[in-house]
Parts: C-alpha cells; sequence; structure tokens
C-alpha cells in the first residue's frame, strides 16, 4: 500500500484501539509512553473513541467496549466536538483572549477546545486540562444548570478545594451562587481559580440538557469588571449560536 495516501491521525486512533482490544485496561500516561504521543493528542484519540463508543473509561483507565448490541453514538459531543471551532475562533479573534470549550467529567470540568488569544500575556489553557468544577466559570455554569437531585449528589462528594481566597468552600454560599448565575444565564471566575486571571462562561445545551461550556478567560488587568456586562453578551450570543447548531 502507498504510504502517501496514510491519515496519520486516524492511524494513531486505531492502534490506540488495537492495543487497548489486546491487552489490559491502560492509563492515558501509559499510551502517551507506548505510542510516543503528547498529552494534547492522546488526550483528543482518547475522547474521539470514547464518545464514539469504541472504549471506555472506568476511573483512570481506558478499556476497548463491546460495541455488538451497543448504541455507540454520542451525537451531542461528536456535534459539540466539530461544531464549536469556527464559533470559538471568531469569538477569541473578536475579544482578543484566549476561548474554551469544557465538559463535566466526574466532580471536574475538563477542557476539549481551545483557541489561544493573541495577546503576549494571556490564559494558557491547554486541551485535557481539569479542574474541580466549583473553581471555574465554566464548572459553576454548568452546576448552575444541571438538575437540582444531580448538585445535590455533587456537591455532598465535591471536594471543596481552595485554590485562592475567592474560591467558595462553603455549600449553601456556593447553591446561591448558582442560584443567580441560572438567573443571569452566566458566570464569572473573580480570580477563584487562579489570582490575577478572570474568566466568563456560558452554557451550551443539547435537547434542552447542559452538556459543556464556553468561556473566555485573560488577566483581571485586562479582562476588567467593567467589561464583564459586554462580555458576558457575546459569549452568551456564541454559546446560543452553538446550542442552536446542536
Amino acid at each position: 500500500m502507498d504510504r502517501k495516501y496514510e491519515v496519520s491521525t486516524l492511524k494513531k486512533g486505531l492502534l490506540i484501539l488495537d492495543a487497548l482490544q489486546q491487552g489490559e485496561p491502560m492509563r492515558m500516561t501509559d499510551i502517551m509512553q507506548l505510542f510516543n504521543l503528547n498529552k494534547s493528542t492522546t488526550f483528543r484519540l482518547l475522547y474521539t473513541l470514547e464518545m464514539t463508543g469504541f472504549i471506555q473509561k472506568e476511573g483512570h483507565t481506558y478499556t476497548a467496549s463491546q460495541l455488538k448490541g451497543q448504541q455507540h453514538t454520542s451525537s451531542e459531543n461528536i456535534r459539540l466536538n466539530w461544531l464549536v471551532v469556527p464559533s470559538l475562533h471568531q469569538l477569541a479573534e473578536e475579544l482578543g483572549e484566549t476561548a474554551y470549550i469544557g465538559v463535566l467529567d466526574g466532580m471536574k470540568v475538563m477542557t476539549v477546545q481551545v483557541v489561544e488569544g493573541n495577546h503576549a500575556i494571556r490564559s494558557h489553557t491547554r486541551v485535557g486540562d481539569s479542574a474541580y468544577a466549583h473553581l471555574s466559570a465554566f464548572g459553576k455554569v454548568i452546576l448552575a444548570h444541571i438538575t437540582d437531585e444531580k448538585l445535590k449528589k455533587m456537591l455532598t462528594h465535591l471536594t471543596q478545594h481552595k485554590a485562592t481566597n475567592q474560591t467558595f468552600d462553603d455549600n449553601h454560599l456556593l447553591k446561591e451562587h448558582l442560584n443567580v448565575i441560572c438567573q443571569q444565564g452566566y458566570a464569572i471566575d473573580d480570580e477563584e481559580t487562579e489570582e490575577g486571571l478572570r474568566c466568563v462562561a456560558a452554557p451550551i445545551f443539547y435537547n434542552g440538557n447542559v452538556i459543556a461550556a464556553l468561556a473566555i478567560s485573560g488577566p483581571a488587568t485586562r479582562l476588567t469588571r467593567k467589561k464583564d456586562r459586554a462580555v458576558s453578551k457575546k459569549i452568551r450570543e456564541c454559546s446560543a449560536k452553538i446550542t442552536s447548531l446542536l
């Protein structure tokens, strides 16, 4: 076969799938070492294989799925992966700050798409990064729109890690804060994750359920409180556009 017709990303994904079908469950770090891949590439490949049902994640390990008799397509996640990119680029270019998409992953929110801002000093979020959901704007905006039953369960098990002096570490206060976020349609991380960094986020829905969040982040000296209203309006418009595309 002529190698010029090979699709390298597809080949890497198939090699990972074959390894998981042949061997024991593997962690992401094991796969990175086995195929000499970086974290970002490995995460994207594993995420795509998981969302299409070919592999499944149990704790921190991945195994091959038994596809027979299963519906192996998570349409909302597949659509999200493909459809958010143009809107994300447009938002980052318009506001000049880093734009990204996060999804709920257990007690944490994981970044699945990133478009860097155009400033030398900017937020450096990478695909695969994760943090406890109560820390970030896009974590809080997802928590604000999940069902009361799911939120109660999460708050019971959520590790109230305090990253800065601004971080919420009281469940009652956090729940009241989430009610405000739900009413206004956006969330703000006012140096709660990292000192000197602010973030504004809005939810993304699929069939009426929140499945992800769109966010913009940047230095507090540039992404000031005076800009919150204007920035949140643009982010809500962008998240509404993505929701309609889904």
